[in-house]
């Protein structure tokens, strides 16, 4: 099925920045996060697993002629701001013609959230407004995150084959509704526990997968 797919490949242009700061050392983890908030990679503190220090932004000049594209995307980047997160900007124009400039401007950026980051941990590990933004555990509740209405369908049932597709999607959005930033990861992690199994079986994980992958489509 379309499960495996619903990754969202980066273009030529996200691409070739991905490679060009993989290859200065960053270790960076391409379109990350929930489909509300997707962005276009992050990069990993280089001593702390599941530390993330740098959002970074890849921005085409068509895609921000339209100004709700721009509202939005200030109205998410002020929320993940909101927890902790700091914002690099690569602009396709000035990537294109000032390309070793740009990737030294990235490094610093990058050098810059990690002495940020360090300096947070030693001072006393959660400054206010500035969660650690674990890999693991869900990302931190923020000021913006709603509280779930009651769970839209009846769970604990024997097997995932009782479940019908339009049901786990419902679940999906169920468990999304508060408005918190997950990987797909966490959010099989979510799905596996609001259904009560104790154990991602291969059939299980493929059922939430095909339920997720249609969740992004819609939203």
């Amino acid at each position: 099925g379309q499960s495996r797919e619903a990754d969202v490949p980066l273009n030529d242009f996200e691409q070739d920045i991905f490679d060009a700061l993989k290859a200065k050392g960053l270790d960076l983890l391409p379109q990350w996060g929930a489909s509300k908030y997707r962005i276009d990679m992050v990069a990993k503190h280089p001593k702390t697993p599941g530390r993330f220090v740098l959002a970074i932004e890849c921005d085409g000049a068509t895609y921000h002629s339209g100004a709700t594209a721009r509202d939005r995307d200030r109205l998410r980047q002020q929320h993940l701001e909101a927890l902790g997160w700091r914002f690099h900007r690569i602009w396709s124009t000035d990537w294109f013609l000032h390309r070793d400039a740009e990737v030294e401007r990235a490094v610093k950026a990058y050098q810059d959230a990690v002495a940020t980051a360090d300096h947070q941990d030693s001072t006393s590990g959660a400054v206010m407004g500035q969660p650690r933004v674990e890999a693991t555990e869900s990302i931190e509740q923020s000021p913006a995150s709603k509280k779930r209405k009651p769970c839209p369908i009846k769970v604990g049932r024997e097997g995932i084959e009782r479940y019908k597709p339009s049901e786990l999607l419902a679940l999906v959005h169920w468990v999304q509704s508060d408005d918190r930033l997950r990987t797909d990861s966490q959010l099989v992690d979510e799905m596996v526990e609001a259904l009560g199994f104790n154990r991602r079986g291969a059939r299980i994980v493929e059922a939430i997968e095909a339920a997720i992958a249609e969740y992004r489509e819609q939203s």
